[in-house]
């Protein structure tokens, strides 16, 4: 038996279906585009995983650079230390050997300078005693004169062995020796010819030593015991080395200018002139 539909209701649903079909295909294409546009951002964001996988392991490399650098530099550090190290303790020692060796070279030319003045007042003494003998009056047949002059010449003799050999002591460095000699000689013969030099040759065997004050005094004695003596200048500028010596600055330059002032054409005076021009072109350490 067949199902009779109404005509008119079967128009209704052709129509209806026909109404439907355009909505329906459009969503089908919407949905075609979504699962494009997924698929792509998918294809998208696994290349982005792939980059970010690339750039962990980048990373992880530079981390890894970056600690063998830091321990690099911590052995080179460690190394620069002790080359350092080992280079300090050679230097030191050259450094001191240098100051060592330029003080003994002071020493040295000191020695030489002192020598120099030595020559030339040993010079000094032979044309004075030259001069001495062509101005002795003639012997008298006077026999208490004779007998006078013979006890002079005896203690001139005796005092001049003791002298010689206090400087030959002096000379090889028998500080001790020489200055027993010197004070022997002044002692037994204050108002003789070699008084004067014994008593600054007494005062150089405190200076050799380093004694600077007892130095100073003795020089001092020559000055004012023996003015106008041949070693009076050299005498004034020992005094004012040993008083730089001593760290006494202003008390040195009065007595280098004192060298100049008074024995201006003496040996001493370009000596006392460069230790003065030495004194004001450098600033004083402290103490001095």
């Amino acid at each position: 038996m067949r199902c009779k539909v109404p005509l008119k209701s079967f128009a209704m649903v052709i129509i209806s279906g026909t109404l439907l079909l355009p909505g329906a295909l459009a969503q089908k294409k919407e949905i075609i585009q979504l699962q494009r546009d997924m698929a792509l951002l998918q294809d998208s964001m696994r290349q982005s995983m792939e980059r970010l996988a690339g750039l962990e392991v980048l990373l992880k490399q530079n981390n890894e650079k970056q600690d063998k650098l830091s321990a690099g530099q911590v052995v080179i550090e460690r190394t620069i230390t002790n080359q350092d190290e080992s280079l300090i303790q050679p230097l030191t020692v050259t450094s001191a050997m240098v100051n060592n060796l330029t003080e003994q070279f002071s020493t040295l030319r000191g020695g030489v300078e002192e020598i120099n003045n030595m020559v030339v007042r040993l010079k000094e003494d032979v044309r004075d005693i030259k001069t001495h003998l062509t101005t002795l009056p003639a012997p008298r047949e006077d026999g208490e004169n004779s007998e006078a002059l013979s006890a002079q010449g005896n203690s001139l003799n005796d005092g001049e062995v003791i002298f010689e050999s206090g400087l030959s002591d002096y000379l090889r460095g028998n500080l001790d020796i020489a200055r027993s000699q010197f004070m022997d000689y002044l002692a037994l013969y204050p108002n003789y010819s070699k008084a004067g030099e014994s008593q600054y040759f007494l005062a150089q065997t405190y200076y050799a030593e380093g004694d600077y004050e007892e130095a100073t005094n003795q020089f001092d004695l020559v000055l004012k015991k023996y003015p106008l003596n041949k070693v009076s200048p050299d005498a004034l500028f020992k005094k004012g080395m040993s008083l730089l010596k001593l760290k006494r600055r202003t008390e040195a330059e009065t007595e280098f200018q004192s060298v100049l002032d008074r024995f201006p054409d003496s040996q001493m005076a370009p000596h006392a002139q460069a230790e003065l021009a030495s004194l004001r072109n450098s600033k004083p350490s402290p103490g001095l």
